[in-house]
């Protein structure tokens, strides 16, 4: 099989009275001095703006049998038994393993933004029981506060994973859509 390869079609040839033409057009001017480009300077980057979050909704948290929970006004405490019980899907998931409070609570704030402004409506945070630190749940317990506290007008519960979603480990969130 012979090889063809496609070739860029030639310019058509300038008849001599166009060529004149030109010629004419051009006639008294002359070529610029140096470089004809302008550079343009960089193109400044935009900052993104700070998400504003929602107003703060208060929430009724509750204690059984060790499991922690907060529904918001309108949520019924079925809804949370679901949420619990791992009776609601999961549609994403967060894993704040190994992170310092200090990183994992902006991680939180962008992953539960990104999560109502894609409507998902249950996602699930994994931030570990802590096992591994000096007995305390640092990261548990920062999560949950911001959870109930400077995030909760993003959400519409939370409540203790279920055993197959990571039990004390994780927290399942029920997202405000906006």
């Amino acid at each position: 099989m012979a090889r063809t390869t496609a070739r860029k079609p030639r310019r058509p040839a300038v008849s001599p009275e166009e060529e004149n033409l030109f010629l004419e057009a051009i006639a008294g001017t002359a070529p610029l001095a140096g470089r004809d480009r302008v550079r343009l300077p960089p193109e400044r980057t935009r900052i993104a703006p700070e998400p504003v979050l929602p107003p703060r909704r208060r929430l009724a948290v509750e204690v059984t049998d060790g499991q922690l929970s907060a529904r918001a006004d309108g949520v019924n405490r079925a809804q949370v038994a679901a949420l619990r019980g791992g009776k609601v899907r999961v549609e994403d998931t967060l894993d704040l393993h190994g992170e310092t409070v200090a990183t994992a609570l902006p991680r939180l704030q962008r992953f539960l933004l990104d999560a109502a402004r894609h409507h998902r409506r249950c996602v699930l945070v994994v931030h570990g029981k802590g096992l591994h630190g000096d007995g305390t749940a640092v990261l548990r317990d920062a999560v949950r506060g911001a959870l109930a506290g400077e995030l909760s007008g993003l959400v519409h519960a939370f409540a203790t994973a279920g055993p197959a979603d990571g039990g004390d480990g994780a927290t399942c969130v029920l997202v405000v859509s906006p």
